[in-house]
């Protein structure tokens, strides 16, 4: 087997993987917040106050969705919306101290998701996963590990 199956391989062994584990992390989250609401408030957390504009840029959505979406997170208390003080015609979006606190119990769930994973593995097989994230958060472009959130996979 050459290089380039090898990579072949390990691509659909780390796609299979990534994807039970952010199955997984998914159905974890709970609070009756959708993977999509949890990615804007997480950026919104992340990036501070955003005009809807830069939240739809960032995240990658319709501004019309969008905007459905950020008046379900403020009718939850999660965000708020203020005018722009630079421009009247727009407004920010921020998170409120309600939503903070969602944030840290559903990051709390999903780290403890894996943790329980990583407990169900030898001493060895935690190490190597040890051993690998520095070049996981490589591949993901995770750029700041410390301060990363999961977003949309929050």
């Amino acid at each position: 087997m050459d290089e380039r199956d090898d990579l072949e391989v390990a691509a659909d062994r780390l796609r299979v993987v990534v994807g039970r584990l952010a199955r997984g992390l998914r159905t974890t989250a709970g609070g009756g917040i959708t993977p999509t609401q949890l990615s804007a408030l997480a950026t919104v957390d992340r990036h501070g106050p955003l005009r809807l504009s830069a939240l739809a840029e960032i995240e990658a959505v319709n501004p019309t969705m969008l905007s459905r979406l950020v008046a379900r997170l403020e009718e939850d208390g999660l965000l708020r919306r203020t005018p722009d003080p630079d421009d009247g015609r727009a407004a920010l979006v921020a998170v409120t101290a309600d939503g903070r606190r969602a944030l840290g119990r559903l990051r709390a769930r999903r780290s403890a998701y894996l943790r329980d994973r990583l407990t169900d593995l030898t001493e060895r097989d935690v190490e190597s996963v040890l051993t690998a994230l520095d070049a996981l958060e490589r591949l993901a472009g995770v750029p700041d590990p410390v301060d990363a959130d999961d977003g949309g996979g929050s």
